[in-house]
């Protein structure tokens, strides 16, 4: 048997008047829930080096204006600072050090062994796969808002209604 609770469409965060009676009752609840929790904290955990800070940062500010993310998702935001962090050490690798591992030669220097990719090539593929996965965890890409229909709270009072667009092109309407 299917759980009733996970079956079916994705539950849609921020029903309106067009929507139907279950959505909108799912969003009431829902904000009702989010209006408990524990905000995100503003600032970054001290153990995140510089670059997960600087992230920290600038998605923080980000994400409290969706109002969805909560002190719940912190361990979320850490992973991703984290993972962020290892792809800017090893792309930083990368660049100072070229796409080839290092070897220490007989003659006491180092020289890249062409035959071998630098192995930070795979850090910063993980990296960016797991920065990938927690981005849209967190509704940070164009298709998790959408598939999320996360608007700011005045978005549809700010926002006339449009006319019929086909009025626009003169289809007869």
């Amino acid at each position: 048997m299917a759980n009733p609770r996970h079956a079916g469409r994705k539950r849609k965060l921020n029903a309106g008047d067009g929507d139907q009676a279950y959505q909108r009752r799912q969003t009431k609840e829902f904000k009702k829930l989010q209006k408990g929790l524990k905000e995100v904290q503003q600032t970054a955990p001290s153990y995140l080096d510089a670059h997960g800070k600087w992230l920290w940062r600038q998605i923080v500010p980000e994400l409290k204006k969706i109002g969805n993310v909560k002190w719940l998702d912190e361990p979320n935001i850490i992973a991703l600072c984290s993972a962020y962090s290892d792809f800017r050490t090893a792309s930083e690798e990368i660049a100072a050090n070229g796409p080839y591992a290092m070897f220490l030669a007989k003659d006491g220097a180092y020289h890249q062994d062409k035959s071998r990719a630098n192995p930070m090539f795979a850090v910063k593929n993980t990296a960016e796969r797991t920065m990938k996965t927690l981005s849209a965890d967190l509704g940070m890409s164009f298709n998790a808002r959408a598939a999320a229909n996360i608007e700011s709270e005045h978005y549809h009072a700010a926002e006339p209604k449009p006319s019929n667009p086909l009025k626009i092109v003169k289809f007869n309407v």
